[in-house]
């Protein structure tokens, strides 16, 4: 049987198949390990709503973000444009926020549009978008957590709160496409990110500089590519000691921007829109309301209204109602209606502002003087109203850090010692201030106060009498078969016990114990 010997081209054929076979062999777990590519740009779209995002990062800024949101799936929307301007806020409703974000169906497109800035939360919110569109100078960045130290100034939380919050950057950036490390360099300044391209292809990754120097050559601190297979770009992106800011310029270098307009990046928002829409398509704007504007501003004070409200509550179980109860049920309904507005009226703090109420109620009417139950309950009163205005409830207190505490605590210890002064100066001079008579609430048919001095039926000074019921301070006391409304001089005197008239300005009759 005659063989036939293969020709020189079959066996260059044969040579190059194998040749090429090898090659994907080698190259596939590379090229399957890799980063991918960033994928085009979606749309244009046919139902866009832009929603303002406008200020500080707190629980009104989360309800109406989640409204509109809402309002935009209902409507039919295939893209959402957050506007967003902030300088940053709370972690917990930056978190809030950003999942909220993420939980957004995929068949609308989530796009984070910063004109001029979104520092700290608000570079957390961008990255939960599906995508981030900036101006050139534009800000970004800038979001390691902070509290108020000694003196004011501003200082890190630590490692114990930077870690999470570095594990929830990671996570966004990577379920997005964002650089990771990069994202977590705008948490920590303790992080170096060096910039190495492949040798291959000059595609850019982002490493931690501690990580590429301690590496071996054969390590793969990129999947599929050793170390030695990348070649450091340029000085490190994020040195260590700095926060990572970034540049709408540098954002779209650094790959967290992947549309680009005429000249790179957009000159304002007409042209973004102008890149989204498509043809006949509609754009509806979305800005806070009046009343969420207020509720806003309201929250910020929100410990000074709570102050009020207690001492309202205080003065109107000590001593009945007067102009003070009016004060503070205008404060409870601000209060009330800022939570609804905020979403965040829960049934456990309005439980501690009951109990607080009660426990003030039993001291007055059960237990003799200002004690331990007049104390728990306004420290209950306080802590009810803490949860209410950071919408905290029992099991979710994660609103509460050191921040809001203090800035709580301080508003109403400040209000509470303020008013209370006032209301104690006030009691002393009242009746001398002819103007301020009117705010007292008589009962109807009460005799005119006299002016300068002591009304026609008050006992004269020096009189004896008795306590008909325990003055706390106020309370009545008959004189001469005659009942008298009267206050002690400060002290709690006890039912049944004589009393001496010390003062008489108007209707007011100030009582001493006498000795029986």
């Amino acid at each position: 049987m005659k063989i036939e010997r293969p020709s020189f081209a079959r066996v260059a054929s044969i040579a190059a198949a194998t040749w090429l076979v090898a090659v994907a062999i080698v190259a596939l777990p590379r090229l399957l390990a890799a980063e991918p590519e960033a994928m085009p740009p979606r749309g244009p779209f046919k139902n866009i709503h832009v929603i303002d995002f406008d200020g500080d990062i707190e629980a009104l800024m989360l309800a109406y973000v989640t409204r509109r949101v809402d309002a935009a799936k209902e409507d039919g929307a295939d893209c959402i444009v957050l506007r967003v301007e902030s300088p940053g806020g709370t972690v917990y409703h930056g978190k809030k926020i950003g999942d909220m974000l993420l939980g957004i169906p995929d068949s609308i497109h989530v796009i984070a549009w910063v004109p001029q800035m979104a520092l700290s939360g608000a570079a957390f919110i961008s990255l939960a978008c599906d995508e981030i569109i900036m101006k050139s100078a534009a800000s970004l960045g800038d979001s390691q957590p902070i509290v108020q130290g000694e003196g004011g100034k501003p200082e890190p939380v630590g490692e114990k709160y930077e870690s999470p919050l570095r594990a929830w950057f990671r996570g966004y950036a990577e379920k997005n496409g964002y650089p990771p490390a990069l994202a977590e360099a705008m948490v920590t300044a303790k992080l170096e990110v060096l910039r190495v391209r492949s040798k291959q292809d000059k595609k850019q990754y982002f490493i931690r500089g501690e990580d590429f120097k301690a590496a071996d050559d054969d390590a793969e601190l990129v999947p599929g590519i050793k170390k030695s297979e990348l070649i450091q770009d340029g000085p490190a992106v994020a040195r260590e000691g700095e926060l990572l800011t970034m540049t709408g310029a540098e954002a779209l270098e650094y790959g967290f921007i992947a549309r680009r307009f005429d000249g790179g990046l957009p000159s304002d928002e007409e042209q973004v829109l102008a890149a989204l829409k498509a043809p006949g398509a509609r754009v509806s704007f979305t800005k806070m309301s009046f009343s969420e504007k207020a509720s806003k501003w309201l929250l910020q004070v929100a410990g000074i209204l709570s102050a009020i409200v207690a001492l309202a509550i205080l003065l109107f179980v000590w001593q009945g109602p007067g102009v003070m109860t009016i004060v503070g049920g205008i404060a409870l309904v601000l209060v009330v209606l800022i939570n609804l507005t905020a979403e965040q009226l829960h049934g456990f703090p309005l439980f501690l502002i009951l109990l607080g109420v009660g426990l003030l109620a039993a001291e007055v009417f059960v237990i003799p003087g200002f004690g331990i139950a007049g104390i728990l309950g306004m420290g209950t009163l306080a802590v009810g109203f803490l949860f209410l205005a950071t919408g905290s409830t029992l099991g979710d207190t994660g609103a509460i850090d050191r921040t809001a505490l203090l800035d709580f605590g301080l508003q109403f210890v400040f209000t509470a010692i303020v008013g209370f002064g006032l209301l104690l100066v006030m009691s002393r001079f009242f009746p001398r201030v002819g103007p301020a008579r009117r705010m007292i609430l008589q009962p109807s048919g009460a005799p005119a106060m006299a002016e300068g001095g002591a009304a026609p039926d008050a006992p004269a000074l020096g009189a004896i009498g008795r306590a008909t019921s325990a003055l706390r301070p106020a309370g009545s006391a008959e004189f001469d078969g005659k009942l008298v409304d009267v206050v002690s001089d400060g002290g709690f005197i006890d039912a049944d016990a004589n009393v001496r008239v010390v003062a008489v300005e108007g209707h007011r009759v100030t009582v001493t114990e006498a000795e029986s």
